[in-house]
């Protein structure tokens, strides 16, 4: 099945993109890696002060630090759950994304030059260089890592520009 003309690769790799922007802008949404960024500066300061304090050898500064290692540690486990919060609507958007794309391309095989597929002669074996197939999902899945990885670096580089004052 081919619309506008395209390719069936290239629709795929398209809805793969457009997977990966919901997914980005979810993420964002919910905070989750806002939350986490800050939990992650909170824990390092800490670590920074009790390693000052174990150098300069205070023990009232230790103490105190001791009183708050139990609140460190509760945000070290909640960052570790945070991302599990976006699942709740990426896991129905994959579902959703996967079964349409395997159901409009059902006869769709596109061989590529790498095999990244989960079994002990291939990923897992070190053994990528060769080539493999992809059906619609597979291919859908490999198109949503790389789209992924560019859309994320794309986002940070913008979103980290300030306007000039």
């Amino acid at each position: 099945m081919s619309f506008f003309g395209l390719p069936d690769w290239t629709i795929i790799f398209a809805s793969a993109a457009v997977f990966s922007v919901l997914t980005a802008y979810i993420s964002r949404k919910t905070g989750v890696k806002q939350k986490t960024e800050a939990i992650q500066k909170s824990i390092k300061d800490f670590q920074k002060e009790m390693t000052d304090a174990a150098k300069e050898n205070n023990q009232k500064k230790i103490d105190e630090l001791k009183i708050r290692e139990p609140m460190v540690m509760k945000q070290m486990s909640d960052m570790m759950l945070l991302p599990f919060k976006n699942f709740i609507f990426i896991i129905p958007l994959f579902i959703l994304f996967t079964e349409v794309i395997h159901s409009q391309f059902p006869t769709f095989l596109q061989p590529l030059p790498i095999a990244l597929h989960l079994n002990g002669q291939e990923l897992l074996g070190l053994n990528v260089f060769h080539e493999s197939h992809y059906g619609p999902r597979g291919f859908f899945i490999l198109s949503s890592i790389v789209s992924g990885m560019v859309i994320e670096q794309i986002w940070n580089r913008f979103s980290k520009k300030k306007p000039a004052q």
